[in-house]
């Protein structure tokens, strides 16, 4: 056994471990396996002093950087010190480094089951795994990551574990010599937390929008019956005023009377004035109800409704419009 430790322990072993040890690291190492070395050719009380200084040479090496060589050797002087659940841990640790080569994974897998009948064990798996553990004191630092396994002191002994998003679970578990207690703990997923809804910001009322086609279209309506209106009017008034013409124009043939005459002249010329009038009025209506007619078919077209019904007379002495519009609808 020791010529394979010092076979594992030695400088080119060391230099092994890549350039990320540091020097103070490798004097303390280096230190620990001439310690050990020596502690090999001594015997009583001058090996087991060697041997303690040897290993705390070796702890203080892995306080600086956590080398899987010096867990190795660490783990073989706290056997032949016969500290065999510090052992059991050291080689657990060493176990679980990744990228270990295929030998040394058996090696101390050997090693660490050889100790087993000496030791009280407690396995704790978790499901999911990955959950830290902590031994009888939570105060301290956890043991461990599960899967794990812990060599104890026979007897009684508490278990906290702990994952991000489960319920901690604690346990209480009886450990006995030369046997592997297994705990198997299926994690409680924690409740999601509830999602806070922001409340959605006010929007300002839309104001409806005016319904400017069929109010377009009523404006010219109303403008085409005015006008309508006054064109009649004025049609009516010229019709009154031809009347009046023919009657002065037949006095004059009878009485010859230039006055007669002049009257009957004015009165055509009035009555001319009086139809030019109510004729450019109703072609203002015609122009307005075909304007409304538009207007209020776009309006209608736009609310899928039919079109307006507008309906126009007009004689030279007379005149008649009729406009039917649905009203109240909404745009």
């Amino acid at each position: 056994m020791l010529v394979v430790l010092l076979g594992l322990a030695s400088p080119s072993a060391t230099a092994a471990q890549g350039t990320s040890e540091n020097a103070e690291a490798r004097v303390y190492f280096e230190e620990g396996n001439r310690l050990y070395e020596q502690a090999s050719r001594a015997r009583g009380a001058q090996q087991a002093k060697l041997l303690q200084r040897s290993l705390e040479a070796y702890v203080d090496s892995l306080r600086i950087v956590r080398s899987r060589n010096a867990l190795f050797n660490a783990a073989i002087v706290l056997g032949e010190l016969g500290r065999n659940d510090e052992s059991f841990n050291y080689f657990g640790e060493y176990l679980r480094i990744e990228g270990l080569p295929a030998s040394d994974r058996e090696d101390a897998t050997r090693r660490r089951d050889a100790l087993r009948n000496e030791v009280a064990v407690l396995q704790v798996t978790t499901e999911p795994g990955g959950a830290l553990l902590w031994i009888d004191r939570k105060d301290l630092a956890a043991r461990g990551v599960t899967p794990i396994e812990l060599a104890l002191p026979p007897g009684e002994h508490r278990t906290f574990v702990e994952k991000d998003g489960y319920d901690p679970m604690e346990g209480t578990q009886t450990v006995v010599r030369g046997e592997t207690v297994v705990m198997v703990l299926s994690l409680v997923a924690l409740p999601a937390d509830p999602l806070v809804l922001e409340p959605a910001p006010e929007l300002a009322p839309v104001p409806t929008p005016r319904p400017r086609l069929r109010n377009a279209a009523i404006g010219t309506a109303a403008g085409t019956l005015a006008t309508a209106g006054v064109a009649l009017g004025l049609s009516i008034r010229g019709g009154t005023l031809n009347d009046e013409h023919d009657r002065a124009a037949a006095e004059y043939r009878m009485t010859g009377d230039p006055s007669d005459l002049q009257r009957a002249e004015e009165l055509a010329d009035r009555t001319d004035r009086f139809n030019l009038a109510a004729d450019v009025f109703w072609g203002t209506t015609i122009a307005l109800g075909v304007s409304a007619i538009v207007l209020y078919s776009l309006h209608r077209k736009k609310l899928k409704r039919e079109a307006p019904e507008v309906g126009i007379s007009v004689s030279r002495n007379s005149g008649f419009a009729s406009v039917r519009i649905p009203f109240g609808a909404t745009q």
